[in-house]
């Protein structure tokens, strides 16, 4: 890298951390416009280029979107981009980094069941008996259904309002709806059964129905970071 490139980059970085300190000052929140480019050039002392650079970075992270007429917009706290990122770099060719994601799934989702089952109102529960409708149809007619199977955990969590909890299942789930769909398929007829026993569970309010239910949904080998789809015989 040049003196020249090293020299630029640096004030990238000062300006990015510079609107940094002005947006937690001024305790701007979703919504609400950043001062424009000039403004922000006038007050750090610096290029009209550098600053439009570090605010067309903030963009690609997903904390502010240029708005024709306004300005620059501040957007709602997401991970989703980190997280995507992350995985993006890290997930293709690399079986045992899928699998490490599986296992964590497994635990974040039985950690917040309980939660989960308390904040699920009846719309919510005949909303997963109509997506549980469509896997079972999905599965008779094309013999996957795996943008469903998303559809359903995220309707099961998504009452709970942990948006951190949200991001990261959704990436995850991001690479689930991909992977080894070959290998996958002859252990469908079982997860249909296990997102049917989930459904009823909730359906008759019992709590540790729901609870045995997902416990044995996370049994097969998918969520133990083994290689294969097996169940576990001594569930």
């Amino acid at each position: 890298m040049t003196d020249i490139a090293v020299r630029d980059e640096k004030r990238y970085l000062q300006a990015l951390a510079k609107i940094q300190d002005l947006v937690l000052e001024q305790g701007l929140k979703p919504g609400d416009l950043l001062p424009p480019e000039q403004t922000l050039a006038a007050e750090f002392g610096m290029s009209r280029n550098v600053i439009r650079e570090a605010i067309k970075s903030m963009e690609v992270m997903g904390i502010v979107r240029a708005v024709p007429g306004r300005g620059t917009e501040m957007l709602p706290f997401t991970m989703d981009y980190l997280l995507q990122s992350l995985l993006f770099f890290q997930v293709p060719g690399n079986e045992a980094i899928v699998r490490q994601m599986f296992n964590v799934r497994k635990h974040l989702e039985l950690s917040y069941m309980r939660q989960a089952f308390d904040a699920l109102r009846a719309e919510d529960i005949a909303r997963l008996r109509e997506i549980m409708d469509r896997i079972r149809v999905s599965y008779e007619e094309e013999g996957v259904f795996s943008e469903l199977d998303r559809e359903f955990h995220m309707t099961l969590f998504r009452p709970i309002g942990n948006v951190v909890l949200e991001s990261v299942l959704n990436a995850i789930w991001a690479v689930d709806v991909r992977f080894q769909l070959e290998e996958k398929r002859p252990h469908l007829p079982e997860s249909v059964a296990k997102h049917e026993a989930i459904v009823q569970a909730l359906e008759q309010y019992d709590f540790m129905a729901f609870a045995r239910a997902m416990d044995h949904h996370f049994s097969s080998g998918k969520y133990t970071k083994s290689d294969s789809y097996e169940e576990e015989k001594d569930r």
